[in-house]
């Protein structure tokens, strides 16, 4: 395994801040602000801001762990992919569980739709981030191997 340089590992990370950061002020925008206005607004935007960080490192500490090794073939993609839903599963799991206790988002009156709402972000970032980082063209590596 050959040495990941600090541009690379900032380009994990931060792709993986900004995308989890972008959904939780979606999420926070339209279950916190929209469909569940009542409560307090400072408690959801810490929840939402702190549940991004945490996210966020996470899934690009697991990039670079599991994925980052195979970066020329195409199963880094994939590995990219599965980290996003296993994480962005169990924290929207944790956070239905969390919000049936705080109500911030209506998780309790709406437990499907509100796992639905974070299950499915999760897929379609796994994909999105593992595409972003990992993408192929016509079998040749595109300009983030010469990094």
């Amino acid at each position: 395994m050959t040495a990941v340089s600090e541009h690379r590992i900032s380009q994990i990370f931060g792709s993986a801040l900004l995308l989890t950061t972008v959904a939780e002020l979606v999420y926070l925008a339209v279950w916190g602000f929209w469909l569940f206005p009542d409560g307090s607004w400072m408690g959801k935007v810490v929840w939402a801001l702190t549940c991004a960080v945490a996210m966020g490192a996470a899934i690009g500490a697991g990039i670079l762990l599991w994925a980052e090794p195979l970066r020329n073939s195409r199963s880094a993609l994939w590995r990219a992919a599965a980290i996003v839903v296993i994480v962005g599963s169990y924290c929207a799991v944790l956070c239905s569980a969390l919000d049936a206790r705080f109500n911030y988002f209506g998780g309790s009156g709406q437990r499907v739709l509100f796992l639905a709402s974070g299950l499915l972000p999760s897929f379609l970032g796994g994909w999105l981030l593992g595409w972003w980082l990992y993408r192929w063209k016509a079998g040749n590596r595109t300009p983030t191997e010469t990094e």
